[in-house]
């Protein structure tokens, strides 16, 4: 996506973002200095919490140490066992039961006469009852119009009764739910109405009338427990002099270690170390953002893709720790460092310009933490760098493997040279080797990171599109088993919003997906969109309303956000279903209803009840999908109805849909400049016409016949002549065996004869075959 559409994103994300950000750059500048601090601890021998020990030491004297842990535990038990001080709550009980009042009240009063006198109908009972109680269902209301007076009676008697008892009952905060899925539905088995106007009357009325009944005294119950929790003695832990608080091996406690510290034993500090990596940190975060701030705003605007950053670096640091600190090998393990694997997702997760910067500071981790191998510095910019183009086309998971083998060939190739270069011959082998481990460690990582960074991070890389794209997804499949009108429609409009992102330099493939899902929410009712309609009726008639119909319509756009959300699409995805009508007027059923209007039918309609609950465009192909969709059905319906479409038709129409577009403003948070716009309605142009234009019965030329059948005499000339004279020549052999006499005159001329008549079919066909 653009970097403008990502720094839209992120300002309508809004404070939502500052989290992550803040997240990244405490990782960055406090995370990688305490990583980098723990090769000093290793060294200087301090002994951590949680950690294996690396030495034993022994009590000098008698140490009693208190167990805070265990102390605040005994203590938060004996505060958790004193009950909570409770009072009635006389307002939440009243409200209970007036709630029920008032909800039986309205039932009567809609069943009562009007001013004229009359009763209402069952129908303007049931639309009384829907505005006031919002709580029944249609069946309900039904149900409820339909009781006698005598039974809504006996009805508001029982919900009273057990209003009562419920306000009688302690309930407090949270217990509300339980005491209508317990208490509640033993209540209403009791009830005399009848199991169906309990549930769906009683019971719906009630669980809305339920509140707290006891409220709890918070002061008082907190002053009860503090009390309890002081008057347990704190639980000490004795360490006996001579014994050993802590052995050489042993996961170290907050116990040992406190015990420790007291005894000044816990081992140096390292502050030193921990300033030296902090300060490069910061150095290296500065450079970043600067960068970041400068040539790739879309990335700083968001601070998922920061944090992603940072955790690339953060990953980095303990992979490269971890081969430093282990003791194996020599000095050429260090070859064994991925950096080429960082790089490489770096440029997969964001693009080659990220990759090129991720490989910076990663060479100034490598020269800190490593500084006694020469070769090794170089070797990590050289092989980062090399990395980048190797997966700068990737655009399939199954490329990765043709990268894993090149990588690893270079990185075996570089590990050589730099070795050789800076420390001789001496070596070479475990540089090899390590240049082979070091490829094969970036498959595995690459491989195996790249699907879990882009699932938890919601990173969505061409690969993972290319997934999307696969017709045998679900949703897809369902589109097409259940609206194939709409299936083709949305392949259409796929080929053309993929075909217009290219015209402007925009991401082709994440438009083409965005367009494969974009009417998805379409299968919930699908005969209710005109490309589904095929040997049916138009349900749309049979409402007559056009608010009913617009709303139908209007609704495929949540209800796909809803099922995209569900089957756990990316977010760029669910935006390009959400924003693909933007904030449009459903124009078809909006001037329905002016013309019943018009017609005193019905009263003037208000605009913003036609118009589409979406949000604007906010990226290039999120607008090239609106106008793309808009345009297909527009021209496909002009087709259907009028027949084929010239050139000027199909522009006329997407000319005019482009127009009518901007001046409703849907383009206005849209990065789409005018030129864009221009290229885009060309390419739209151009597709629409390969499809929808006129079929021309073109007039069959006779020369190019000719020339066709001349062509084919040409290529089987030699052919048929040798099978002719062959033929020929078994009848010569033929005519030679046979008995000489009357027979050979007999037969002598039929074996010529068919010979002629043989060329001049073999002539013949060939003309008519070639005409």
């Amino acid at each position: 996506m653009a970097e403008v559409a990502e720094v839209e994103e992120a300002t309508e994300k809004g404070p939502r973002t500052w989290p992550l950000r803040i997240a990244a750059l405490l990782l960055a500048i406090l995370g990688l200095p305490s990583i980098l601090g723990l090769a000093a601890l290793f060294t200087e021998a301090p002994i951590t919490l949680d950690e294996e020990s690396p030495r034993t030491v022994i009590a000098p004297e008698e140490l009693r140490v208190i167990d805070e842990e265990e102390t605040e535990l005994a203590r938060r038990r004996a505060a958790e066992a004193v009950e909570p001080v409770v009072t009635e709550n006389l307002t939440a009980q009243s409200d209970l039961i007036q709630f029920v009042v008032d909800a039986f009240a309205v039932a009567q009063s809609v069943r009562s006469p009007g001013v004229d006198g009359d009763i209402p109908s069952a129908s303007q009972q049931i639309d009384g009852l829907s505005q006031r109680l919002p709580v029944l269902e249609e069946e309900a209301l039904r149900l409820l119009v339909d009781l006698t007076d005598a039974a809504l009676s006996t009805a508001r008697s029982e919900a009273q009764s057990i209003a009562r008892t419920a306000a009688a009952t302690e309930i407090l905060e949270g217990e509300v739910e339980d005491y209508a899925n317990n208490q509640l539905q033993t209540e209403l088995a009791r009830s005399t109405v009848g199991p169906e106007v309990s549930r769906l009357i009683l019971e719906p009325i009630l669980r809305e009338a339920l509140r707290p009944t006891r409220t709890v005294n918070e002061q008082e119950t907190i002053s009860a427990r503090e009390a309890a929790a002081e008057a347990v003695e704190p639980v000490e832990v004795p360490f006996r002099r001579g014994t050993a608080i802590v052995r050489s091996g042993e996961i170290v406690t907050p116990i040992q270690l406190q015990a420790l510290r007291e005894a000044g034993l816990d081992g140096s500090d390292p502050l030193i170390e921990f300033a030296q990596a902090l300060l490069l940190s910061v150095v290296l975060a500065l450079v970043v953002a600067v960068y970041l701030r400068t040539y790739r705003p879309g990335i700083w605007a968001t601070g998922r893709s920061l944090l992603l950053l940072v955790t690339l670096m953060t990953l980095f640091t303990v992979i490269a720790l971890v081969i430093n600190t282990v003791g194996v090998g020599g000095s050429e393990r260090h070859y064994l460092i991925p950096v080429g694997a960082i790089a490489m997702m770096a440029t997969i997760l964001f693009d080659a310009r990220v990759g090129v910067l991720s490989v910076i500071p990663m060479t100034a981790l490598v020269a800190y933490q490593i500084p006694g191998t020469p070769g090794l510095v170089p070797f990590a910019a050289v092989s980062g760098l090399l990395s980048i183009p190797l997966v700068g086309e990737v655009t399939a998971r199954n490329q990765l493997r043709a990268t894993a083998w090149q990588s690893t060939i270079a990185y075996m190739v570089l590990a050589a040279a730099f070795n050789v270069v800076y420390s001789g011959f001496e070596g070479l082998v475990p540089a090899l080797i390590a240049g082979l481990g070091n490829g094969i460690l970036t498959a595995l990582m690459v491989n195996g990171l790249l699907p879990f960074l882009e699932s938890l991070f919601g990173v969505i890389t061409a690969s993972s599109l290319l997934d999307f794209a696969d017709r045998n997804h679900p949703l897809l499949r369902e589109l097409e088993a259940k609206a194939i009108g709409t299936y083709n429609h949305s392949v259409m409009v796929a080929t053309l919003a993929s075909r217009a992102c290219r015209a402007i330099e925009a991401d082709a493939l994440l438009a083409e997906v965005m367009a494969l899902y974009h009417d998805i929410g379409k299968v919930a009712k699908p005969y209710f969109f005109v490309e589904n309609q095929v040997a049916i009726g138009n349900p749309h008639d049979e409402l007559d309303d056009p608010r009913q119909s617009a709303l139908i319509i209007q609704r495929h756009v949540t209800d796909g956000v809803e099922m995209a959300l569900v089957h756990k699409l990316p977010p760029e995805i669910v935006d390009g279903i959400r924003t693909h009508h933007g904030t449009t007027v459903v124009a078809y059923f909006y001037r329905q209803a002016l013309a019943r209007a018009e017609d005193g039918l019905a009263a003037e309609p208000d605009e913003a009840f036609f118009r589409y609950k979406g949000k604007k465009p906010f990226s290039r192909e999120q607008a090239v999908l609106m106008l793309s969709d808009c345009c297909e059905g527009a021209v496909r319906a002009a087709s259907s109805r009028d027949g084929g479409m010239s050139r000027d038709t199909i522009s006329s129409i997407v000319t005019g849909l482009i127009g009518d577009r901007v001046a409703d403003g849907q383009l206005d948070n849209s990065p789409l400049t005018f030129a864009d716009l221009r290229a885009v309605e060309h390419s739209l142009i151009e597709g629409l016409e390969g499809v929808y234009h006129p079929r021309i019965q073109y007039p069959k030329d006779p020369r190019k016949a000719a020339g066709v059948a001349e062509e084919a005499r040409k290529e089987t000339e030699i052919e048929a002549r040798a099978a002719e004279a062959a033929d020929a020549k078994r009848a010569e052999l033929k005519a030679r065996t046979e008995p000489a006499g009357d027979q050979d005159d007999e037969h002598g001329d039929d074996v010529v004869e068919p010979l002629d008549r043989r060329r001049q079919g073999d002539g013949q066909d060939g003309t008519a075959g070639a005409a």
